[in-house]
């Protein structure tokens, strides 16, 4: 199984001056993140755009930070991405330090906090299309699927969102210009694998309960979920169509 990347984000209520919060206590990150690069953006723009990014030492992610809402990206190499508990071990150690920036501004109180990750289920190296057709859409009487695309949404522990994307990933040889014709013929291809985008949420407690807040602890609750889906439940679900 190879893990490509992973994302957090969290959301919270509207900061006023995150720029000048950053300048104030920018020491808090710099264990592990470069100095950040501060956007011109001017304060009326929307609240989704980020005013400030921040790499990380070795840049294998990226911090990004808007009014309303935080996202760490990171994308793994170097044999972290053949290793679940050592990426855990990264992003962890990151959060804590973000958490520990923001909950100054926010009290540690948030309005939902999410993860994302990006899986390549290479055990299946061949016609990732039907097996997932079969395994999960018992369509033994439905011939030449191309692609199968299907999302399966769970709710766990009252109050988080569990979403599983699995789909076919043509995997092509390298030099290939895709937007070229011909480039994606069955000739340049060199497996048809399955990928897998597996988001979990808290957004189910916030959707549903008027005075629900989340808080840095449910990252742990929301990792515990996705090391148990990368570890068992997808290899399940994709071999046995259970979960």
């Amino acid at each position: 199984m190879l893990i490509q990347g992973t994302s957090i984000s969290v959301t919270y209520k509207k900061i006023d001056g995150i720029k000048r919060a950053y300048y104030n206590n920018e020491e808090l990150l710099k264990e592990f993140f470069n100095e950040a690069t501060v956007l011109p953006v001017p304060d009326d723009a929307p609240v989704e755009i980020p005013r400030i990014i921040i790499k990380t030492l070795h840049e294998h992610g990226q911090l990004n930070i808007s009014p309303v809402a935080a996202t760490f990206e990171v994308h793994y190499n170097a044999g972290f991405e053949r290793d679940w508990e050592a990426c855990v071990n990264y992003i962890t150690e990151r959060m804590v330090k973000v958490f520990e920036f923001l909950n100054l501004l926010t009290n540690n109180s948030y309005e939902y906090i999410g993860i994302v990750s990006n899986v390549l289920y290479d055990d299946v190296r061949d016609k990732g299309a039907k097996k997932l057709s079969e395994t999960l859409l018992n369509s033994k009487k439905i011939s030449d699927i191309y692609d199968v695309n299907i999302k399966y949404t769970f709710v766990e522990s009252d109050c988080i969102f569990v979403n599983i994307m699995l789909q076919n990933a043509r995997l092509f040889r390298k030099g290939i210009v895709p937007d070229r014709a011909g480039a994606l013929n069955i000739c340049n291809q060199i497996a048809e694998s399955i990928g897998a985008i597996i988001d979990i949420n808290d957004r189910y407690g916030y959707n549903n309960n008027p005075e629900y807040k989340s808080d840095s602890s449910k990252l742990q609750l929301l990792i515990s979920s996705m090391s148990n889906i990368i570890n068992n439940k997808l290899h399940t679900l994709i071999e046995r169509g259970e979960y």
